[in-house]
């Protein structure tokens, strides 16, 4: 939990500094942030971000998600957004691709698709293990991330998507095995959002009690939360396609023996 950063108006804003390598080093502090959605900072919030000295934002998020709780502006950050899930698969992770003219805009995105009736219609264990076995593969978000972190002018980088858990939590893992870290450690970063989130989860389910069917609410609870099997579902594909992580960073990131060599010495200590 020393990894959190109190906001006040985001939850679940995290540093990755502090993970142990496989060799024993660790990730820097400071160089590599991850968050939930940003419309929410106050004032006191975008005067302790700026103390953090983040030179890029990278947001996952659709179109449709920027429009709707676009991030604050801040001078000299460069606020980049490539959306980590293809048109054809946006409506099956957080929010749907169009505006809806009767949403609140101030909805918990839970609430927001509740309304829609998205949960009447998906059963989500299932639609998250399919979206996590096809978001590390042949994503344009991800190759620009990880072209992003090679260069230390780009660093500090926070990237982040609306909850900060599945787009967020996938990129945050392949920075990790990037610098060299394992799998228990990723996912143990990885599984942090559970009990970072627990009471705020907690607080929505309550809300929703008597307004959700029971199948509704399972659904609700599955998409609020993260499992080990969900993160599971990302290595298995990137072994099942490439047979190991060294093969995988290199074709889909041109991350060299090399290259991944001088990543880690920046990055590491």
């Amino acid at each position: 939990m020393q990894q959190l950063i109190s906001f006040q108006g985001a939850r679940n804003f995290r540093d990755l500094g502090g993970c142990r390598t496989a060799d024993g080093r660790k990730v820097k502090q400071g160089l590599f942030f991850r968050s939930d959605e940003l419309s929410g900072l106050t004032e006191q919030d975008k005067e302790h971000f700026k103390s953090l000295n983040i030179k890029t934002i990278f947001d996952y998020r659709s179109d449709y998600e920027v429009l709707k709780k676009p991030d604050p502006i801040f001078p000299g950050v460069n606020q980049l957004h490539v959306q980590a899930i293809g048109s054809g698969g946006l409506s099956l992770l957080n929010m749907p691709e169009e505006h809806g003219a009767k949403e609140d805009h101030q909805d918990h995105f839970i609430i927001a698709l509740l309304k829609q009736g998205f949960f009447k219609q998906y059963r989500t264990d299932t639609m998250m293990m399919d979206l996590y076995e096809k978001l590390p593969i042949d994503n344009p978000a991800y190759r620009r991330l990880m072209e992003m972190v090679q260069h230390t002018d780009n660093l500090a980088l926070l990237q982040h998507c609306t909850a900060g858990k599945d787009r967020t939590g996938v990129g945050s893992a392949l920075i990790l095995m990037a610098l060299g870290v394992s799998e228990a450690v990723i996912m143990e970063d990885y599984l942090l959002t559970n009990e970072i989130m627990k009471e705020t989860h907690n607080d929505i389910m309550h809300q929703l009690a008597g307004h959700a069917s029971d199948a509704e609410l399972h659904n609700i609870e599955q998409m609020l939360g993260i499992k080990e099997e969900y993160l599971e579902a990302v290595f298995r594909s990137i072994k099942d396609k490439f047979r190991d992580y060294e093969t995988y960073l290199a074709v889909e990131f041109a991350l060299t023996v090399k290259s991944r060599e001088a990543l880690q010495n920046m990055c590491l200590e």
